[in-house]
């Protein structure tokens, strides 16, 4: 690098080094920030390491060297320059030296020091003994040099303090504005400057508020008033208390309490506090301690650790405000407030207690009260937060209890008020007391006859109970609400004024996507060895999960997981068989049109069958042969019919079976068509012939028509003679087994 190069590179670390100070008086060392400007800066020291053995910053007659040599004039006119002089001017700096092999935990722990106020440092050790005690034997303070300059090699430094520069400063609207303290506190002596300054700062605030939340303006506040604390004079600081106190005190009470939870400790001779509490009315005061005590409160909840210094301050600034004689007059008011509520309280109780005692004596009576059973569920929320637990408790067990009697205006009485209660708690509260009280709701809801509002109301809320047990997986739980709903509306639709309908809509509400979903992973992977629980459920939610179930059966790839849905639908029972057939009139894959065919078999009737007709001469024979088997199972008065048209379209391997069944039918219209057959030419092999022809003989004598006597007996005769083949020996018996079998019912 070249001399100007070098001089640009340090430039740049001395501008990202002002940005690491301030940036440390904001935030931890640990900060993603802060450790990224300190990583940005070790890299620059670095890479000038590479071309010098140590880069010096020096302090001449305020003017600023870099290793001995002048700056140009574009970097003298730069802000960061006069900042870091600046700096090194209020430290008592001369020279700071960074050699080569610095370690980047050396450059962050001077970044820290030189983060503090140099009084406060200069009254423990001095900066030097700190850099010397700080593990940082590459960086040095203040070791001589030699500089060798002409009268061209001249700097000038200066610094014009405006108002707006101060104002700035103090409100930490500029925090990387660093002036002369000693400069302020000359300006400082005067009184005038002093009000001037302070005005124009709250000002500034005011005109923020609305852009910043009340804690960054509190912090932007104590800024100002403690940079005005450091350089004012003793007989200005009650002035300057008494100017800021006017103004926190006709703030908004949140602002207020966020101001006096910052640290005020030693502020201003410790005048302000007791001034703002002294200028605020009665009515402001109350609602300041409300805002604390709540933020105390809040504080609290969130716990400790990180928030333990902000419980701390808002409890020591609430227990301070309380301590004053405004505070002790609050705490009068209050617990003479809170006396006459315990009072009050105690009495409402009472009153509570009498209304229901007369409540359910009329209720018994078959005349409840109609103005008591309004207030109802007000008074049992009042008994919940009032800590009545027992007895609000004790209400809930004799209107559940009302729901079972024979009475039906007691019943009707008793679900209006306990479906009001609920529908007035909490959710927490409104679970607990359906959970404790199912088994009586289940038992009501599948013997009432009389459809009301509140009937609905309950079964939606035990719907939801429903829900929130899939939700969290207890599968054994929710099961009997969904049975009891599936009970009530599997009965007629115009049984009991449309209670099965409203259970049918229930069922079809909790079958939500998620809910299905739930229950499909549990019964698909056994997680959480709840396999057979889930799918129950999904068989209460028949009507609503059957499509869904229909669906993983047709894409599931996974022939163990189909056999699972295969076993699971036919649980569903007949209410499956309008959706298996929807399926199998769409066109379909074969071993999709398989498994469907064995599902009708399973739920369908026997007016179903003739569903499976086409599948009986489907191209594939695997589904020809599981349609036959369904046929065969659902049966029915056509069953006959099907077969017979099947039988000589079907695959030759499903004849033999289909010819024995239509024997066992005894299906006369097929005697004819199995004669034909028998004589027909065939592509069939010897043994599968020879098996075919022996079942059609059997199944002529089965069905047992005459007409088939002398086809019969002349396959049993046949002897091969006059250039005739005889028949093979089981044929010709099976022939005359059949004869006999006419023979002896004619």
């Amino acid at each position: 690098m070249t001399d100007s190069e070098i001089q640009e590179k340090a430039i740049e670390a001395l501008v990202i080094m002002n940005t690491a100070i301030i940036n440390l008086r904001l935030y931890p060392p640990t900060n993603a920030m802060i450790v990224k400007t300190i990583d940005r800066l070790h890299d620059t020291l670095l890479a000038i390491s590479e071309e010098i053995d140590a880069l010096i910053f020096a302090e001449s007659d305020r003017n600023l060297l870099v290793s001995g040599e002048p700056l140009s004039q574009k970097y003298l006119e730069k802000p960061q320059v006069a900042i870091f002089l600046m700096l090194m001017i209020n430290w008592g700096i001369k020279s700071i030296t960074f050699n080569k092999g610095l370690d980047k935990s050396e450059l962050t722990s001077f970044l820290e020091i030189m983060g503090k106020k140099p009084d406060d440092v200069k009254k423990e050790k001095g900066m030097e003994q700190l850099i010397s005690e700080g593990k940082m034997p590459h960086i040095q303070i203040n070791q001589k040099f030699y500089v060798s300059t002409d009268q061209d090699h001249q700097i000038v430094a200066r610094m014009d303090i405006k108002d707006e520069d101060i104002i700035e400063y103090m409100t930490s609207e500029d925090p990387s504005s660093v002036l002369d303290p000693e400069k302020l506190k000359e300006i400082a002596k005067d009184p005038e400057w002093i009000s001037r300054i302070f005005q124009s700062g709250m000002r500034h605030l005011v005109d923020k508020d609305g852009a910043a939340s009340p804690i960054a303006l509190s912090e932007s506040m104590l800024h100002m008033l403690r940079t005005l604390d450091e350089i004012s004079e003793h007989a200005d600081k009650e002035r300057i208390s008494q100017l800021a106190a006017k103004s926190i005190s006709d703030m908004d009470a949140d602002l207020i309490a966020t101001i006096i939870t910052r640290n005020m400790e030693g502020l201003l001779e410790n005048r302000l506090f007791d001034q703002i509490v002294g200028l605020i009315d009665h009515e402001k005061f109350k609602q300041v301690a409300g805002k604390l005590h709540q933020a105390f409160d809040d504080a609290s909840m969130e716990g400790k650790g990180p928030d333990s210094e902000k419980i701390e301050s808002a409890q020591q600034a609430y227990q301070h405000l309380m301590n004053t004689d405004k505070g002790v007059e609050l705490q009068h008011q209050i617990q003479e407030k809170q006396a006459r509520e315990k009072e009050e309280r105690k009495n409402k109780i009472r009153e509570i207690k009498e209304k229901v005692h007369d409540f359910f004596n009329k209720l018994e009576g078959g005349i409840p009260d109609e103005s008591a059973a309004k207030s109802l569920p007000e008074m049992v929320d009042t008994l919940f937060s009032e800590g009545e637990t027992e007895m609000a408790e004790t209400i809930i067990d004799r209107l559940t209890g009302n729901l079972l009697g024979d009475n039906p205006g007691i019943r009707t009485g008793a679900s209006e008020s306990l479906a009001k209660i609920l529908v007035s708690l909490s959710g927490k509260r409104q679970t607990d007391i359906l959970t404790g009280h199912s088994d009586k709701l289940l038992t009501w809801i599948k013997s009432e006859t009389v459809l009301t509002d509140a009937f609905k109301t309950i079964c939606t809320q035990l719907k939801d109970l429903a829900q929130s047990r899939i939700q969290n997986h207890r599968f054994v739980d929710s099961l009997p609400i969904l049975e009891a709903f599936w009970d009530i509306s599997s009965r007629p639709l115009d049984e009991d004024g449309g209670i099965p309908s409203v259970a049918s809509d229930t069922l079809r509400e909790a079958a939500t996507a998620d809910i299905l979903e739930i229950l499909l992973e549990e019964f698909r992977t056994d997680k959480t060895n709840q396999r057979k629980d889930a799918g129950r459920n999904l068989v209460m939610m028949a009507g609503y999960s059957i499509s869904r179930l229909l669906d993983i059966l047709r894409d599931s790839e996974d022939s163990s997981e189909r056999v699972l849905f295969l076993n699971l639908i036919p649980e569903i029972g007949h209410a499956a068989a309008p959706a298996v057939i929807e399926r199998i009139e769409e066109s379909a894959s074969w071993y999709y049109l398989r498994n469907l065919a064995r599902l009708l078999g399973r739920v369908g009737g026997e007016e179903h069958a003739i569903i499976l007709a086409p599948l009986l001469v489907y191209d594939d024979p695997r589904v020809q042969r599981e349609a036959l088997k369904s046929v065969n199972t659902i049966g029915g008065t056509r069953k006959g019919e099907i077969l017979l048209n099947a039988l000589s379209q079907c695959d030759d391997h499903l004849k033999a079976g289909i010819v024995t069944a239509l024997g066992s039918l005894k299906h006369r219209d097929a005697v004819k068509p199995l004669m034909e057959m028998f004589k027909s030419k065939s592509t069939l092999s010897a043994d599968m012939k020879i098996d075919l022809q022996e079942k059609i003989c059997l199944a002529l004598g089965s069905i047992g028509d005459k007409e088939a006597l002398p086809f019969l007996t002349e396959v049993s005769k046949q002897s091969g003679l006059f250039g005739l083949k005889a028949h093979p020996p089981k044929v010709k018996a099976a022939a005359g087994k059949a004869v006999d079998m006419i023979t002896r019912k004619g």
